[in-house]
């Protein structure tokens, strides 16, 4: 299944006339989707599959995903979000304006697959070397990264934000349940704090700063969690947001009491257990 021309789709000409129009010439998304047949020839993707249950060119969108994230650092949801509104990620990935975009998921068990594959990391690593020529990777200095550490990284900005988002949803289910309880036992920072990070504060790219936000997240959640426990009713304990939230910290935290610790580089969301989670975090 080695890349020949035609796996990628022809770039949609209403794309290329919006992300033209909005960019110009010299955009480093547009110079790749411009080459991406040259930029992935002869790189056996069938590798990064030995299932064999996605095609050549979903496991090459899939990649190049993967890798804008790590470029961007966004986690999973922010680049669904991104395939669904960036035109220069819709020019580089040849996607029609109305293209619905992939799954969170899909990108999670991607790299779930990559990270527990060393004979497929290889095949990443030859991608990666590709995109890093274009000069995406430039401005954040890993012109050099290697498949595992991007892998990781993408992970653990993800972690973060399945923590971020899993704090986020217990305020505002508790808000929405029991508020005068509420204000009585919330932090004065927890307002900034989360906020506005769910949907549009920027997370930190420098693994220190995530594991000093983790770990602040992760004392928040603790004792919410705790004062939820010893509030002496089960209506706050038995909401979905509240069991999800206990899952996330058990998941990413381990507690040497009185301390607790952001595991690392054990990745939450990339176990195989992502999907429940979600399922809980999200519920219908």
């Amino acid at each position: 299944m080695l890349i020949q021309s035609g796996v990628f789709p022809p770039l949609p000409e209403d794309t290329a006339r919006a992300a033209e129009a909005e960019f110009g010439a010299g955009n480093v998304y547009l110079n790749i989707g411009d080459q991406i047949e040259f930029l992935f020839a002869g790189i056996d993707l069938a590798r990064l599959d030995p299932l064999g249950e996605r095609s050549a060119s979903t496991l090459a969108a899939l990649a190049l995903v993967t890798i804008f994230q790590f470029a961007d650092n966004l986690p999973d949801r922010r680049a669904v979000e991104a395939i669904r509104t960036r035109l220069d990620w819709k020019y580089a990935l040849h996607l029609p304006l109305n293209h619905p975009g992939y799954s969170h998921l899909a990108l999670c068990e991607f790299r779930r697959r990559l990270l527990h594959d060393p004979a497929a990391q290889p095949i990443f690593q030859q991608m990666l070397d590709r995109i890093a020529k274009t000069g995406l990777l430039e401005s954040s200095g890993q012109q050099h990264a290697k498949a595992e550490r991007s892998l990781l990284a993408v992970c653990a900005v993800s972690r973060l934000e399945q923590l971020v988002e899993a704090m986020h949803a217990v305020l505002e289910a508790v808000a929405a349940t029991e508020p005068e309880w509420l204000l009585a036992v919330a932090l004065p920072h927890w307002y900034e704090r989360y906020d506005q990070m769910p949907t549009g504060r920027a997370l930190p790219k420098s693994s220190e700063e995530q594991v000093s936000l983790a770990q602040a997240i992760g004392a928040d959640a603790q004792y919410l969690l705790e004062a939820i426990a010893s509030a002496g009713g089960k209506k706050l304990a038995v909401l979905p947001e509240v069991q999800a939230l206990w899952q996330v910290w058990r998941r990413q935290f381990s507690q040497s009491l009185p301390q607790i610790e952001w595991r690392l580089p054990f990745c939450a969301s990339c176990d195989g257990a992502c999907s429940s989670l979600d399922d809980l975090a999200h519920p219908t």
